[in-house]
């Protein structure tokens, strides 16, 4: 995209950690940010402090997904982008987790996304400028470690999903972006169960830099993939 400035993106899970700095780095560059959350808790005083628009929605299925962006279009005018930030992180070496957790991992993560997409597509196709960004996991690149096997699988599913999707849209003008850490994120959940120093947790800052990136890119060239690295600790 040339700018962002008035652009409409819809941000879903935007009650997490990530999605925090992410709305508040779309909106830095003028963009009217929609906010759809499971728990409209979650997302409402966000909601009231950017003056914007927000949806409870879990995108479970692919009618409460269409009649989420439906309600979007008919309120806000038009859709330029979707950033989808839902998914659980569900851990545990395979002995232990369970049936439960297996359709947790995959049924937020990548069921979702599928969802989200098929319902937004036929709004982006034929703009000149819209985008799609998901968020992956550095697990997919060098295997997944022990104690993430759910979790690895399913957002491995997510870049799958995401780079034929991009190779599919080929001839449009929707871009689609994959964002992966590659490290622990700064949270609240990190921060309490990470035996790290928390200086070395990538911010939540560095992680929306880069979905504006994503969404700036087209003219010239695009970012389909950008990995985002703990920062340099000081000696």
């Amino acid at each position: 995209m040339k700018t962002l400035k008035d652009k409409v993106i819809v941000i879903t899970g935007a009650g997490g950690n990530i999605a925090g700095a992410v709305e508040e780095s779309f909106r830095n560059q003028g963009a009217r940010v929609i906010l759809v959350d499971k728990a409209m808790v979650r997302i409402q005083g966000r909601a009231s402090t950017y003056g914007t628009m927000a949806l409870e929605a879990d995108f479970s299925s692919l009618d409460s997904a269409q009649e989420t962006i439906r309600q979007i279009k008919q309120e806000a005018g038009r859709i330029d982008g979707l950033v989808h930030l839902v998914g659980d992180i569900v851990n545990g070496k395979v002995v232990d987790v369970s049936a439960e957790d297996f359709h947790t991992a995959f049924n937020t993560n990548i069921q979702t996304l599928f969802y989200a997409v098929k319902a937004v597509l036929p709004e982006l196709l034929g703009k000149d400028e819209a985008f799609i960004a998901g968020i992956a996991s550095q697990e997919i690149s060098g295997g997944g470690q022990a104690g993430s096997s759910l979790f690895a699988a399913a957002k491995s599913a997510v870049a799958a999903f995401l780079r034929s999707l991009d190779a599919e849209l080929a001839s449009t003008r929707v871009n689609v972006s994959i964002i992966f850490p590659m490290g622990l994120v700064d949270t609240l959940f990190n921060r309490q169960n990470a035996s790290v120093d928390t200086d070395s947790l990538i911010k939540p800052k560095a992680i929306a830099q880069a979905f504006v990136t994503a969404a700036l890119s087209g003219e010239g060239g695009s970012f389909r993939e950008i990995a985002v690295y703990p920062p340099r600790l000081s000696s």
